[in-house]
């Protein structure tokens, strides 16, 4: 079935990542320095501490650097397909996944702005479906999207089609009715011929 829209995430999410990362990073550093400083302090005076800062430095640049080079092939593998009765996302470096969420699992959607979202004009669709009830959070999300109400407002539309098409007509419910009154009156015939046969043979 042909994407009714094939989205991707805007140039500022991965802008986004980079910061949040960065700010990771930079928090992590601190709290290594934080304890780094006083154990090489107490262990070894001005040597020890000096061990300490370089230590903490290295194991922090040791994931942060891989992350840093990770991010944008993440932030390219990223792709949305609206169809006339799922959205499919798509994501992963080394392990790509896709994921389907049918229409007809969907309880709600939800757009979510966060501060570093609001300041770099991009926002996230949350997908929320049966598959998740009395648990947190969305089963899928839209991420990184500039025009977040627009695809919302698709999406919407087309979970409302996908409904509306979904719905028994007049007619189908007309003939199930027709149906289940032949199968009560057939039923009806049934006791009363067994009613009959009981009462000749008294």
């Amino acid at each position: 079935m042909t994407a009714l829209q094939l989205l991707r995430p805007e140039r500022n999410y991965l802008t986004k990542l980079q910061i949040v990362y960065a700010l990771i990073g930079l928090i992590a550093l601190g709290g290594s320095l934080a304890m780094a400083v006083p154990i090489g302090l107490d262990e070894g005076g001005t040597r020890g501490m000096t061990i300490g800062i370089v230590v903490a430095v290295l194991v922090n640049v040791a994931w942060l650097i891989p992350a840093f080079i990770i991010i944008p092939f993440y932030y390219r593998s990223l792709e949305y397909r609206i169809l006339e009765d799922e959205v499919i996302v798509q994501a992963g470096v080394w392990t790509k996944s896709v994921k389907h969420v049918p229409y007809r699992t969907v309880t709600n959607l939800k757009v979510k702005r966060d501060p570093f979202d609001r300041m770099l004009g991009v926002g996230t669709l949350d997908i929320q479906t049966a598959g998740r009830a009395g648990q947190t959070g969305a089963e899928e999300s839209l991420v990184g999207l500039s025009n977040v109400r627009e695809v919302y407002e698709t999406v919407s539309a087309s979970l409302r089609r996908f409904r509306g098409a979904m719905a028994p007509t007049q007619a189908e419910v007309e003939a199930v009715s027709m149906t289940e009154a032949e199968v009560l009156s057939a039923l009806l015939d049934e006791v009363q011929a067994i009613r009959r046969d009981l009462s000749e043979r008294e």
